[in-house]
């Protein structure tokens, strides 16, 4: 015999239990991480905040720095270098004259110059490569004087590039004239 089942509900019963727990479970599992982020967020934002702190007190020096070097730029910019740099070459130029050693030339020159040949002027001009051009005014007993002067010139290492400019016969012997390159031992550069 078979047994009757007797239904007396008015709708089927459906079992809800199983989705409640996967939704209070989820809801709170939601909540917890909820949570969590914003304690993450809060622990970030404290920790960073002497960093932060940091950041901005160096992008102020930037920009302080900046403005310093834009200044200074302008500043820089307002020079007329060329004026300054003749003003420079000037000085040096004076500098080196002043630290020339006469005593030393005047040595160079009484052993080089041949005992008959009589120098009346010598004028220095300097250069850029610490070299010193003279030009010797003299006056030789002799003809041969002029060369033996070339010639004990060009065998001196402390001269070069001796080369005469004028000769001419007076009454007191032969004048002539000559440049000469002199290297001192100290050579100061004109910059």
């Amino acid at each position: 015999m078979r047994t009757f089942h007797l239904n007396l509900a008015s709708r089927p019963y459906r079992d809800y239990r199983p989705v409640y727990i996967v939704v209070v479970i989820a809801s709170l599992l939601i909540a917890f991480m909820l949570l969590n982020n914003i304690e993450t967020g809060y622990r970030y934002a404290r920790d960073t905040r002497t960093t932060r702190e940091k950041i901005a007190t160096v992008e102020q020096q930037t920009r302080t720095e900046d403005d310093r070097a834009a200044l200074a730029n302008q500043r820089i910019k307002s020079f007329n270098v060329k004026v300054l740099s003749d003003q420079a070459q000037f000085v040096n130029a004076r500098l080196a004259e002043r630290a020339f050693s006469w005593s030393e030339l005047l040595d160079r020159l009484e052993r080089v110059i041949p005992d008959d040949v009589r120098l009346e002027s010598v004028t220095p001009s300097f250069s850029k490569n610490g070299t010193v051009h003279l030009t010797l005014d003299a006056v030789a007993k002799t003809n041969a004087g002029m060369v033996r002067t070339l010639d004990r010139f060009n065998h001196d290492p402390r001269f070069a590039n001796a080369f005469p400019a004028t000769e001419a016969k007076t009454g007191l012997g032969y004048r002539f004239q000559l440049g000469v390159d002199y290297r001192p031992s100290i050579t100061r550069a004109v910059q």
